[in-house]
């Protein structure tokens, strides 16, 4: 079995693909030139991130570590995506509309780590799911209800 998931990573991580699809989130809002600028420098960056992750790990002896680097990426961009819904979230209830740079960052997060599970088993994108909503959880009760600690 050949060793596809470096090629596969470069393939959704292309430049013009991360480029083409940022620019329909932004075109669907009206938002300054700075926050433009923002947008498509995190899409950027994150793209980067992960085709360096496939340079990197390129070797079939590498595919366990890949898996795990790319777990570790898609729970950042998982939990990036909640912050912005919950900022949205919560100036929608307050204000009664949501900033719209908050809505395309939150969409970008969505568009990349949903391009991460493009290369994943369905077995796999529900645990990380599942981890990530239990870590969410549990985050926000020990916030919430801190232990004492001595």
């Amino acid at each position: 079995m050949k060793y596809e998931l470096p090629q596969r990573l470069s393939g959704i991580a292309g430049a013009d693909a991360v480029s083409a699809d940022t620019n329909a989130f932004l075109a669907a809002v009206n938002i300054s030139e700075q926050d433009r600028t923002i947008v498509q420098q995190e899409a950027h960056s994150t793209a980067n991130q992960i085709r360096a992750l496939g340079n990197a790990m390129c070797d079939p002896e590498d595919a366990d570590e890949l898996y795990g680097a790319l777990a570790s990426l898609w729970l950042e961009l998982r939990l990036q995506w909640q912050r912005h819904n919950d900022v949205a979230n919560y100036d929608l209830m307050r204000h009664g509309e949501a900033k719209p740079i908050d809505l395309v960052r939150g969409s970008v997060s969505a568009y990349h780590f949903q391009r991460i599970e493009s290369v994943l088993q369905p077995n796999q994108i529900q645990f990380l799911n599942k981890k990530a909503l239990s870590i969410m959880e549990s985050l926000r009760q020990d916030v919430v209800s801190p232990a004492e600690t001595v």
